[in-house]
Formats: structure tokens, C-alpha cells, sequence
């Protein structure tokens, strides 16, 4: 179950990650691509422009995120195998 988390949080990631393309060109396309962690903090630097629509889609990210780290750590608190 925590892998849904981490599907969403994938897809809202390369949607901004086209975006970053979009806006900033190759070079720290790039970069955002090796590191997902810059095109996080460029997503929510940039939230505020209405013309990029990024609010929704970083809602979106942050929130799988979030909920893939509680579905973890239920996982971990709620006698699963914990990897025996």
C-alpha cells in the first residue's frame, strides 16, 4: 500500500519536472532530473505563478510523500514481517 504513495509522488514529480524543462531549458532540466530534490524546491519557489499552474501538482507531491512515509511507518508499527 505505501507504494501508491510513491506512484502518485512519481507522476506529480515528472509533471513538474516537464515544467522545470519548459521554463529553465536543458541545463537545469537536467539537473532536476539526477535530482528530483531541485525540482522540488524549484516547484514550490515558482508556486505562485499563475501561468505554470504549479500549486495543484505540488500539493499533490507533497502530499504522497507525506502519505508514503506514514504508510511506512504503520507498516513497520503494524507487525508486518519487517523484512525477516
Amino acid at each position: 500500500m505505501a507504494y501508491f504513495g510513491s506512484l502518485i509522488a512519481w507522476l506529480a514529480g515528472i509533471v513538474i519536472l516537464i515544467k522545470l524543462f519548459q521554463q529553465e531549458g536543458l541545463m537545469k532540466g537536467l539537473l532536476g532530473f539526477i535530482c528530483m530534490l531541485y525540482t522540488f524546491i524549484w516547484g514550490w519557489q515558482n508556486i505562485g505563478r499563475e501561468e505554470l499552474k504549479l500549486k495543484t501538482w505540488m500539493y499533490v507531491w507533497t502530499g504522497a510523500i507525506v502519505l508514503g512515509v506514514a504508510l511506512n511507518v504503520i507498516g513497520m508499527m503494524g507487525g508486518g514481517d519487517g523484512g525477516y
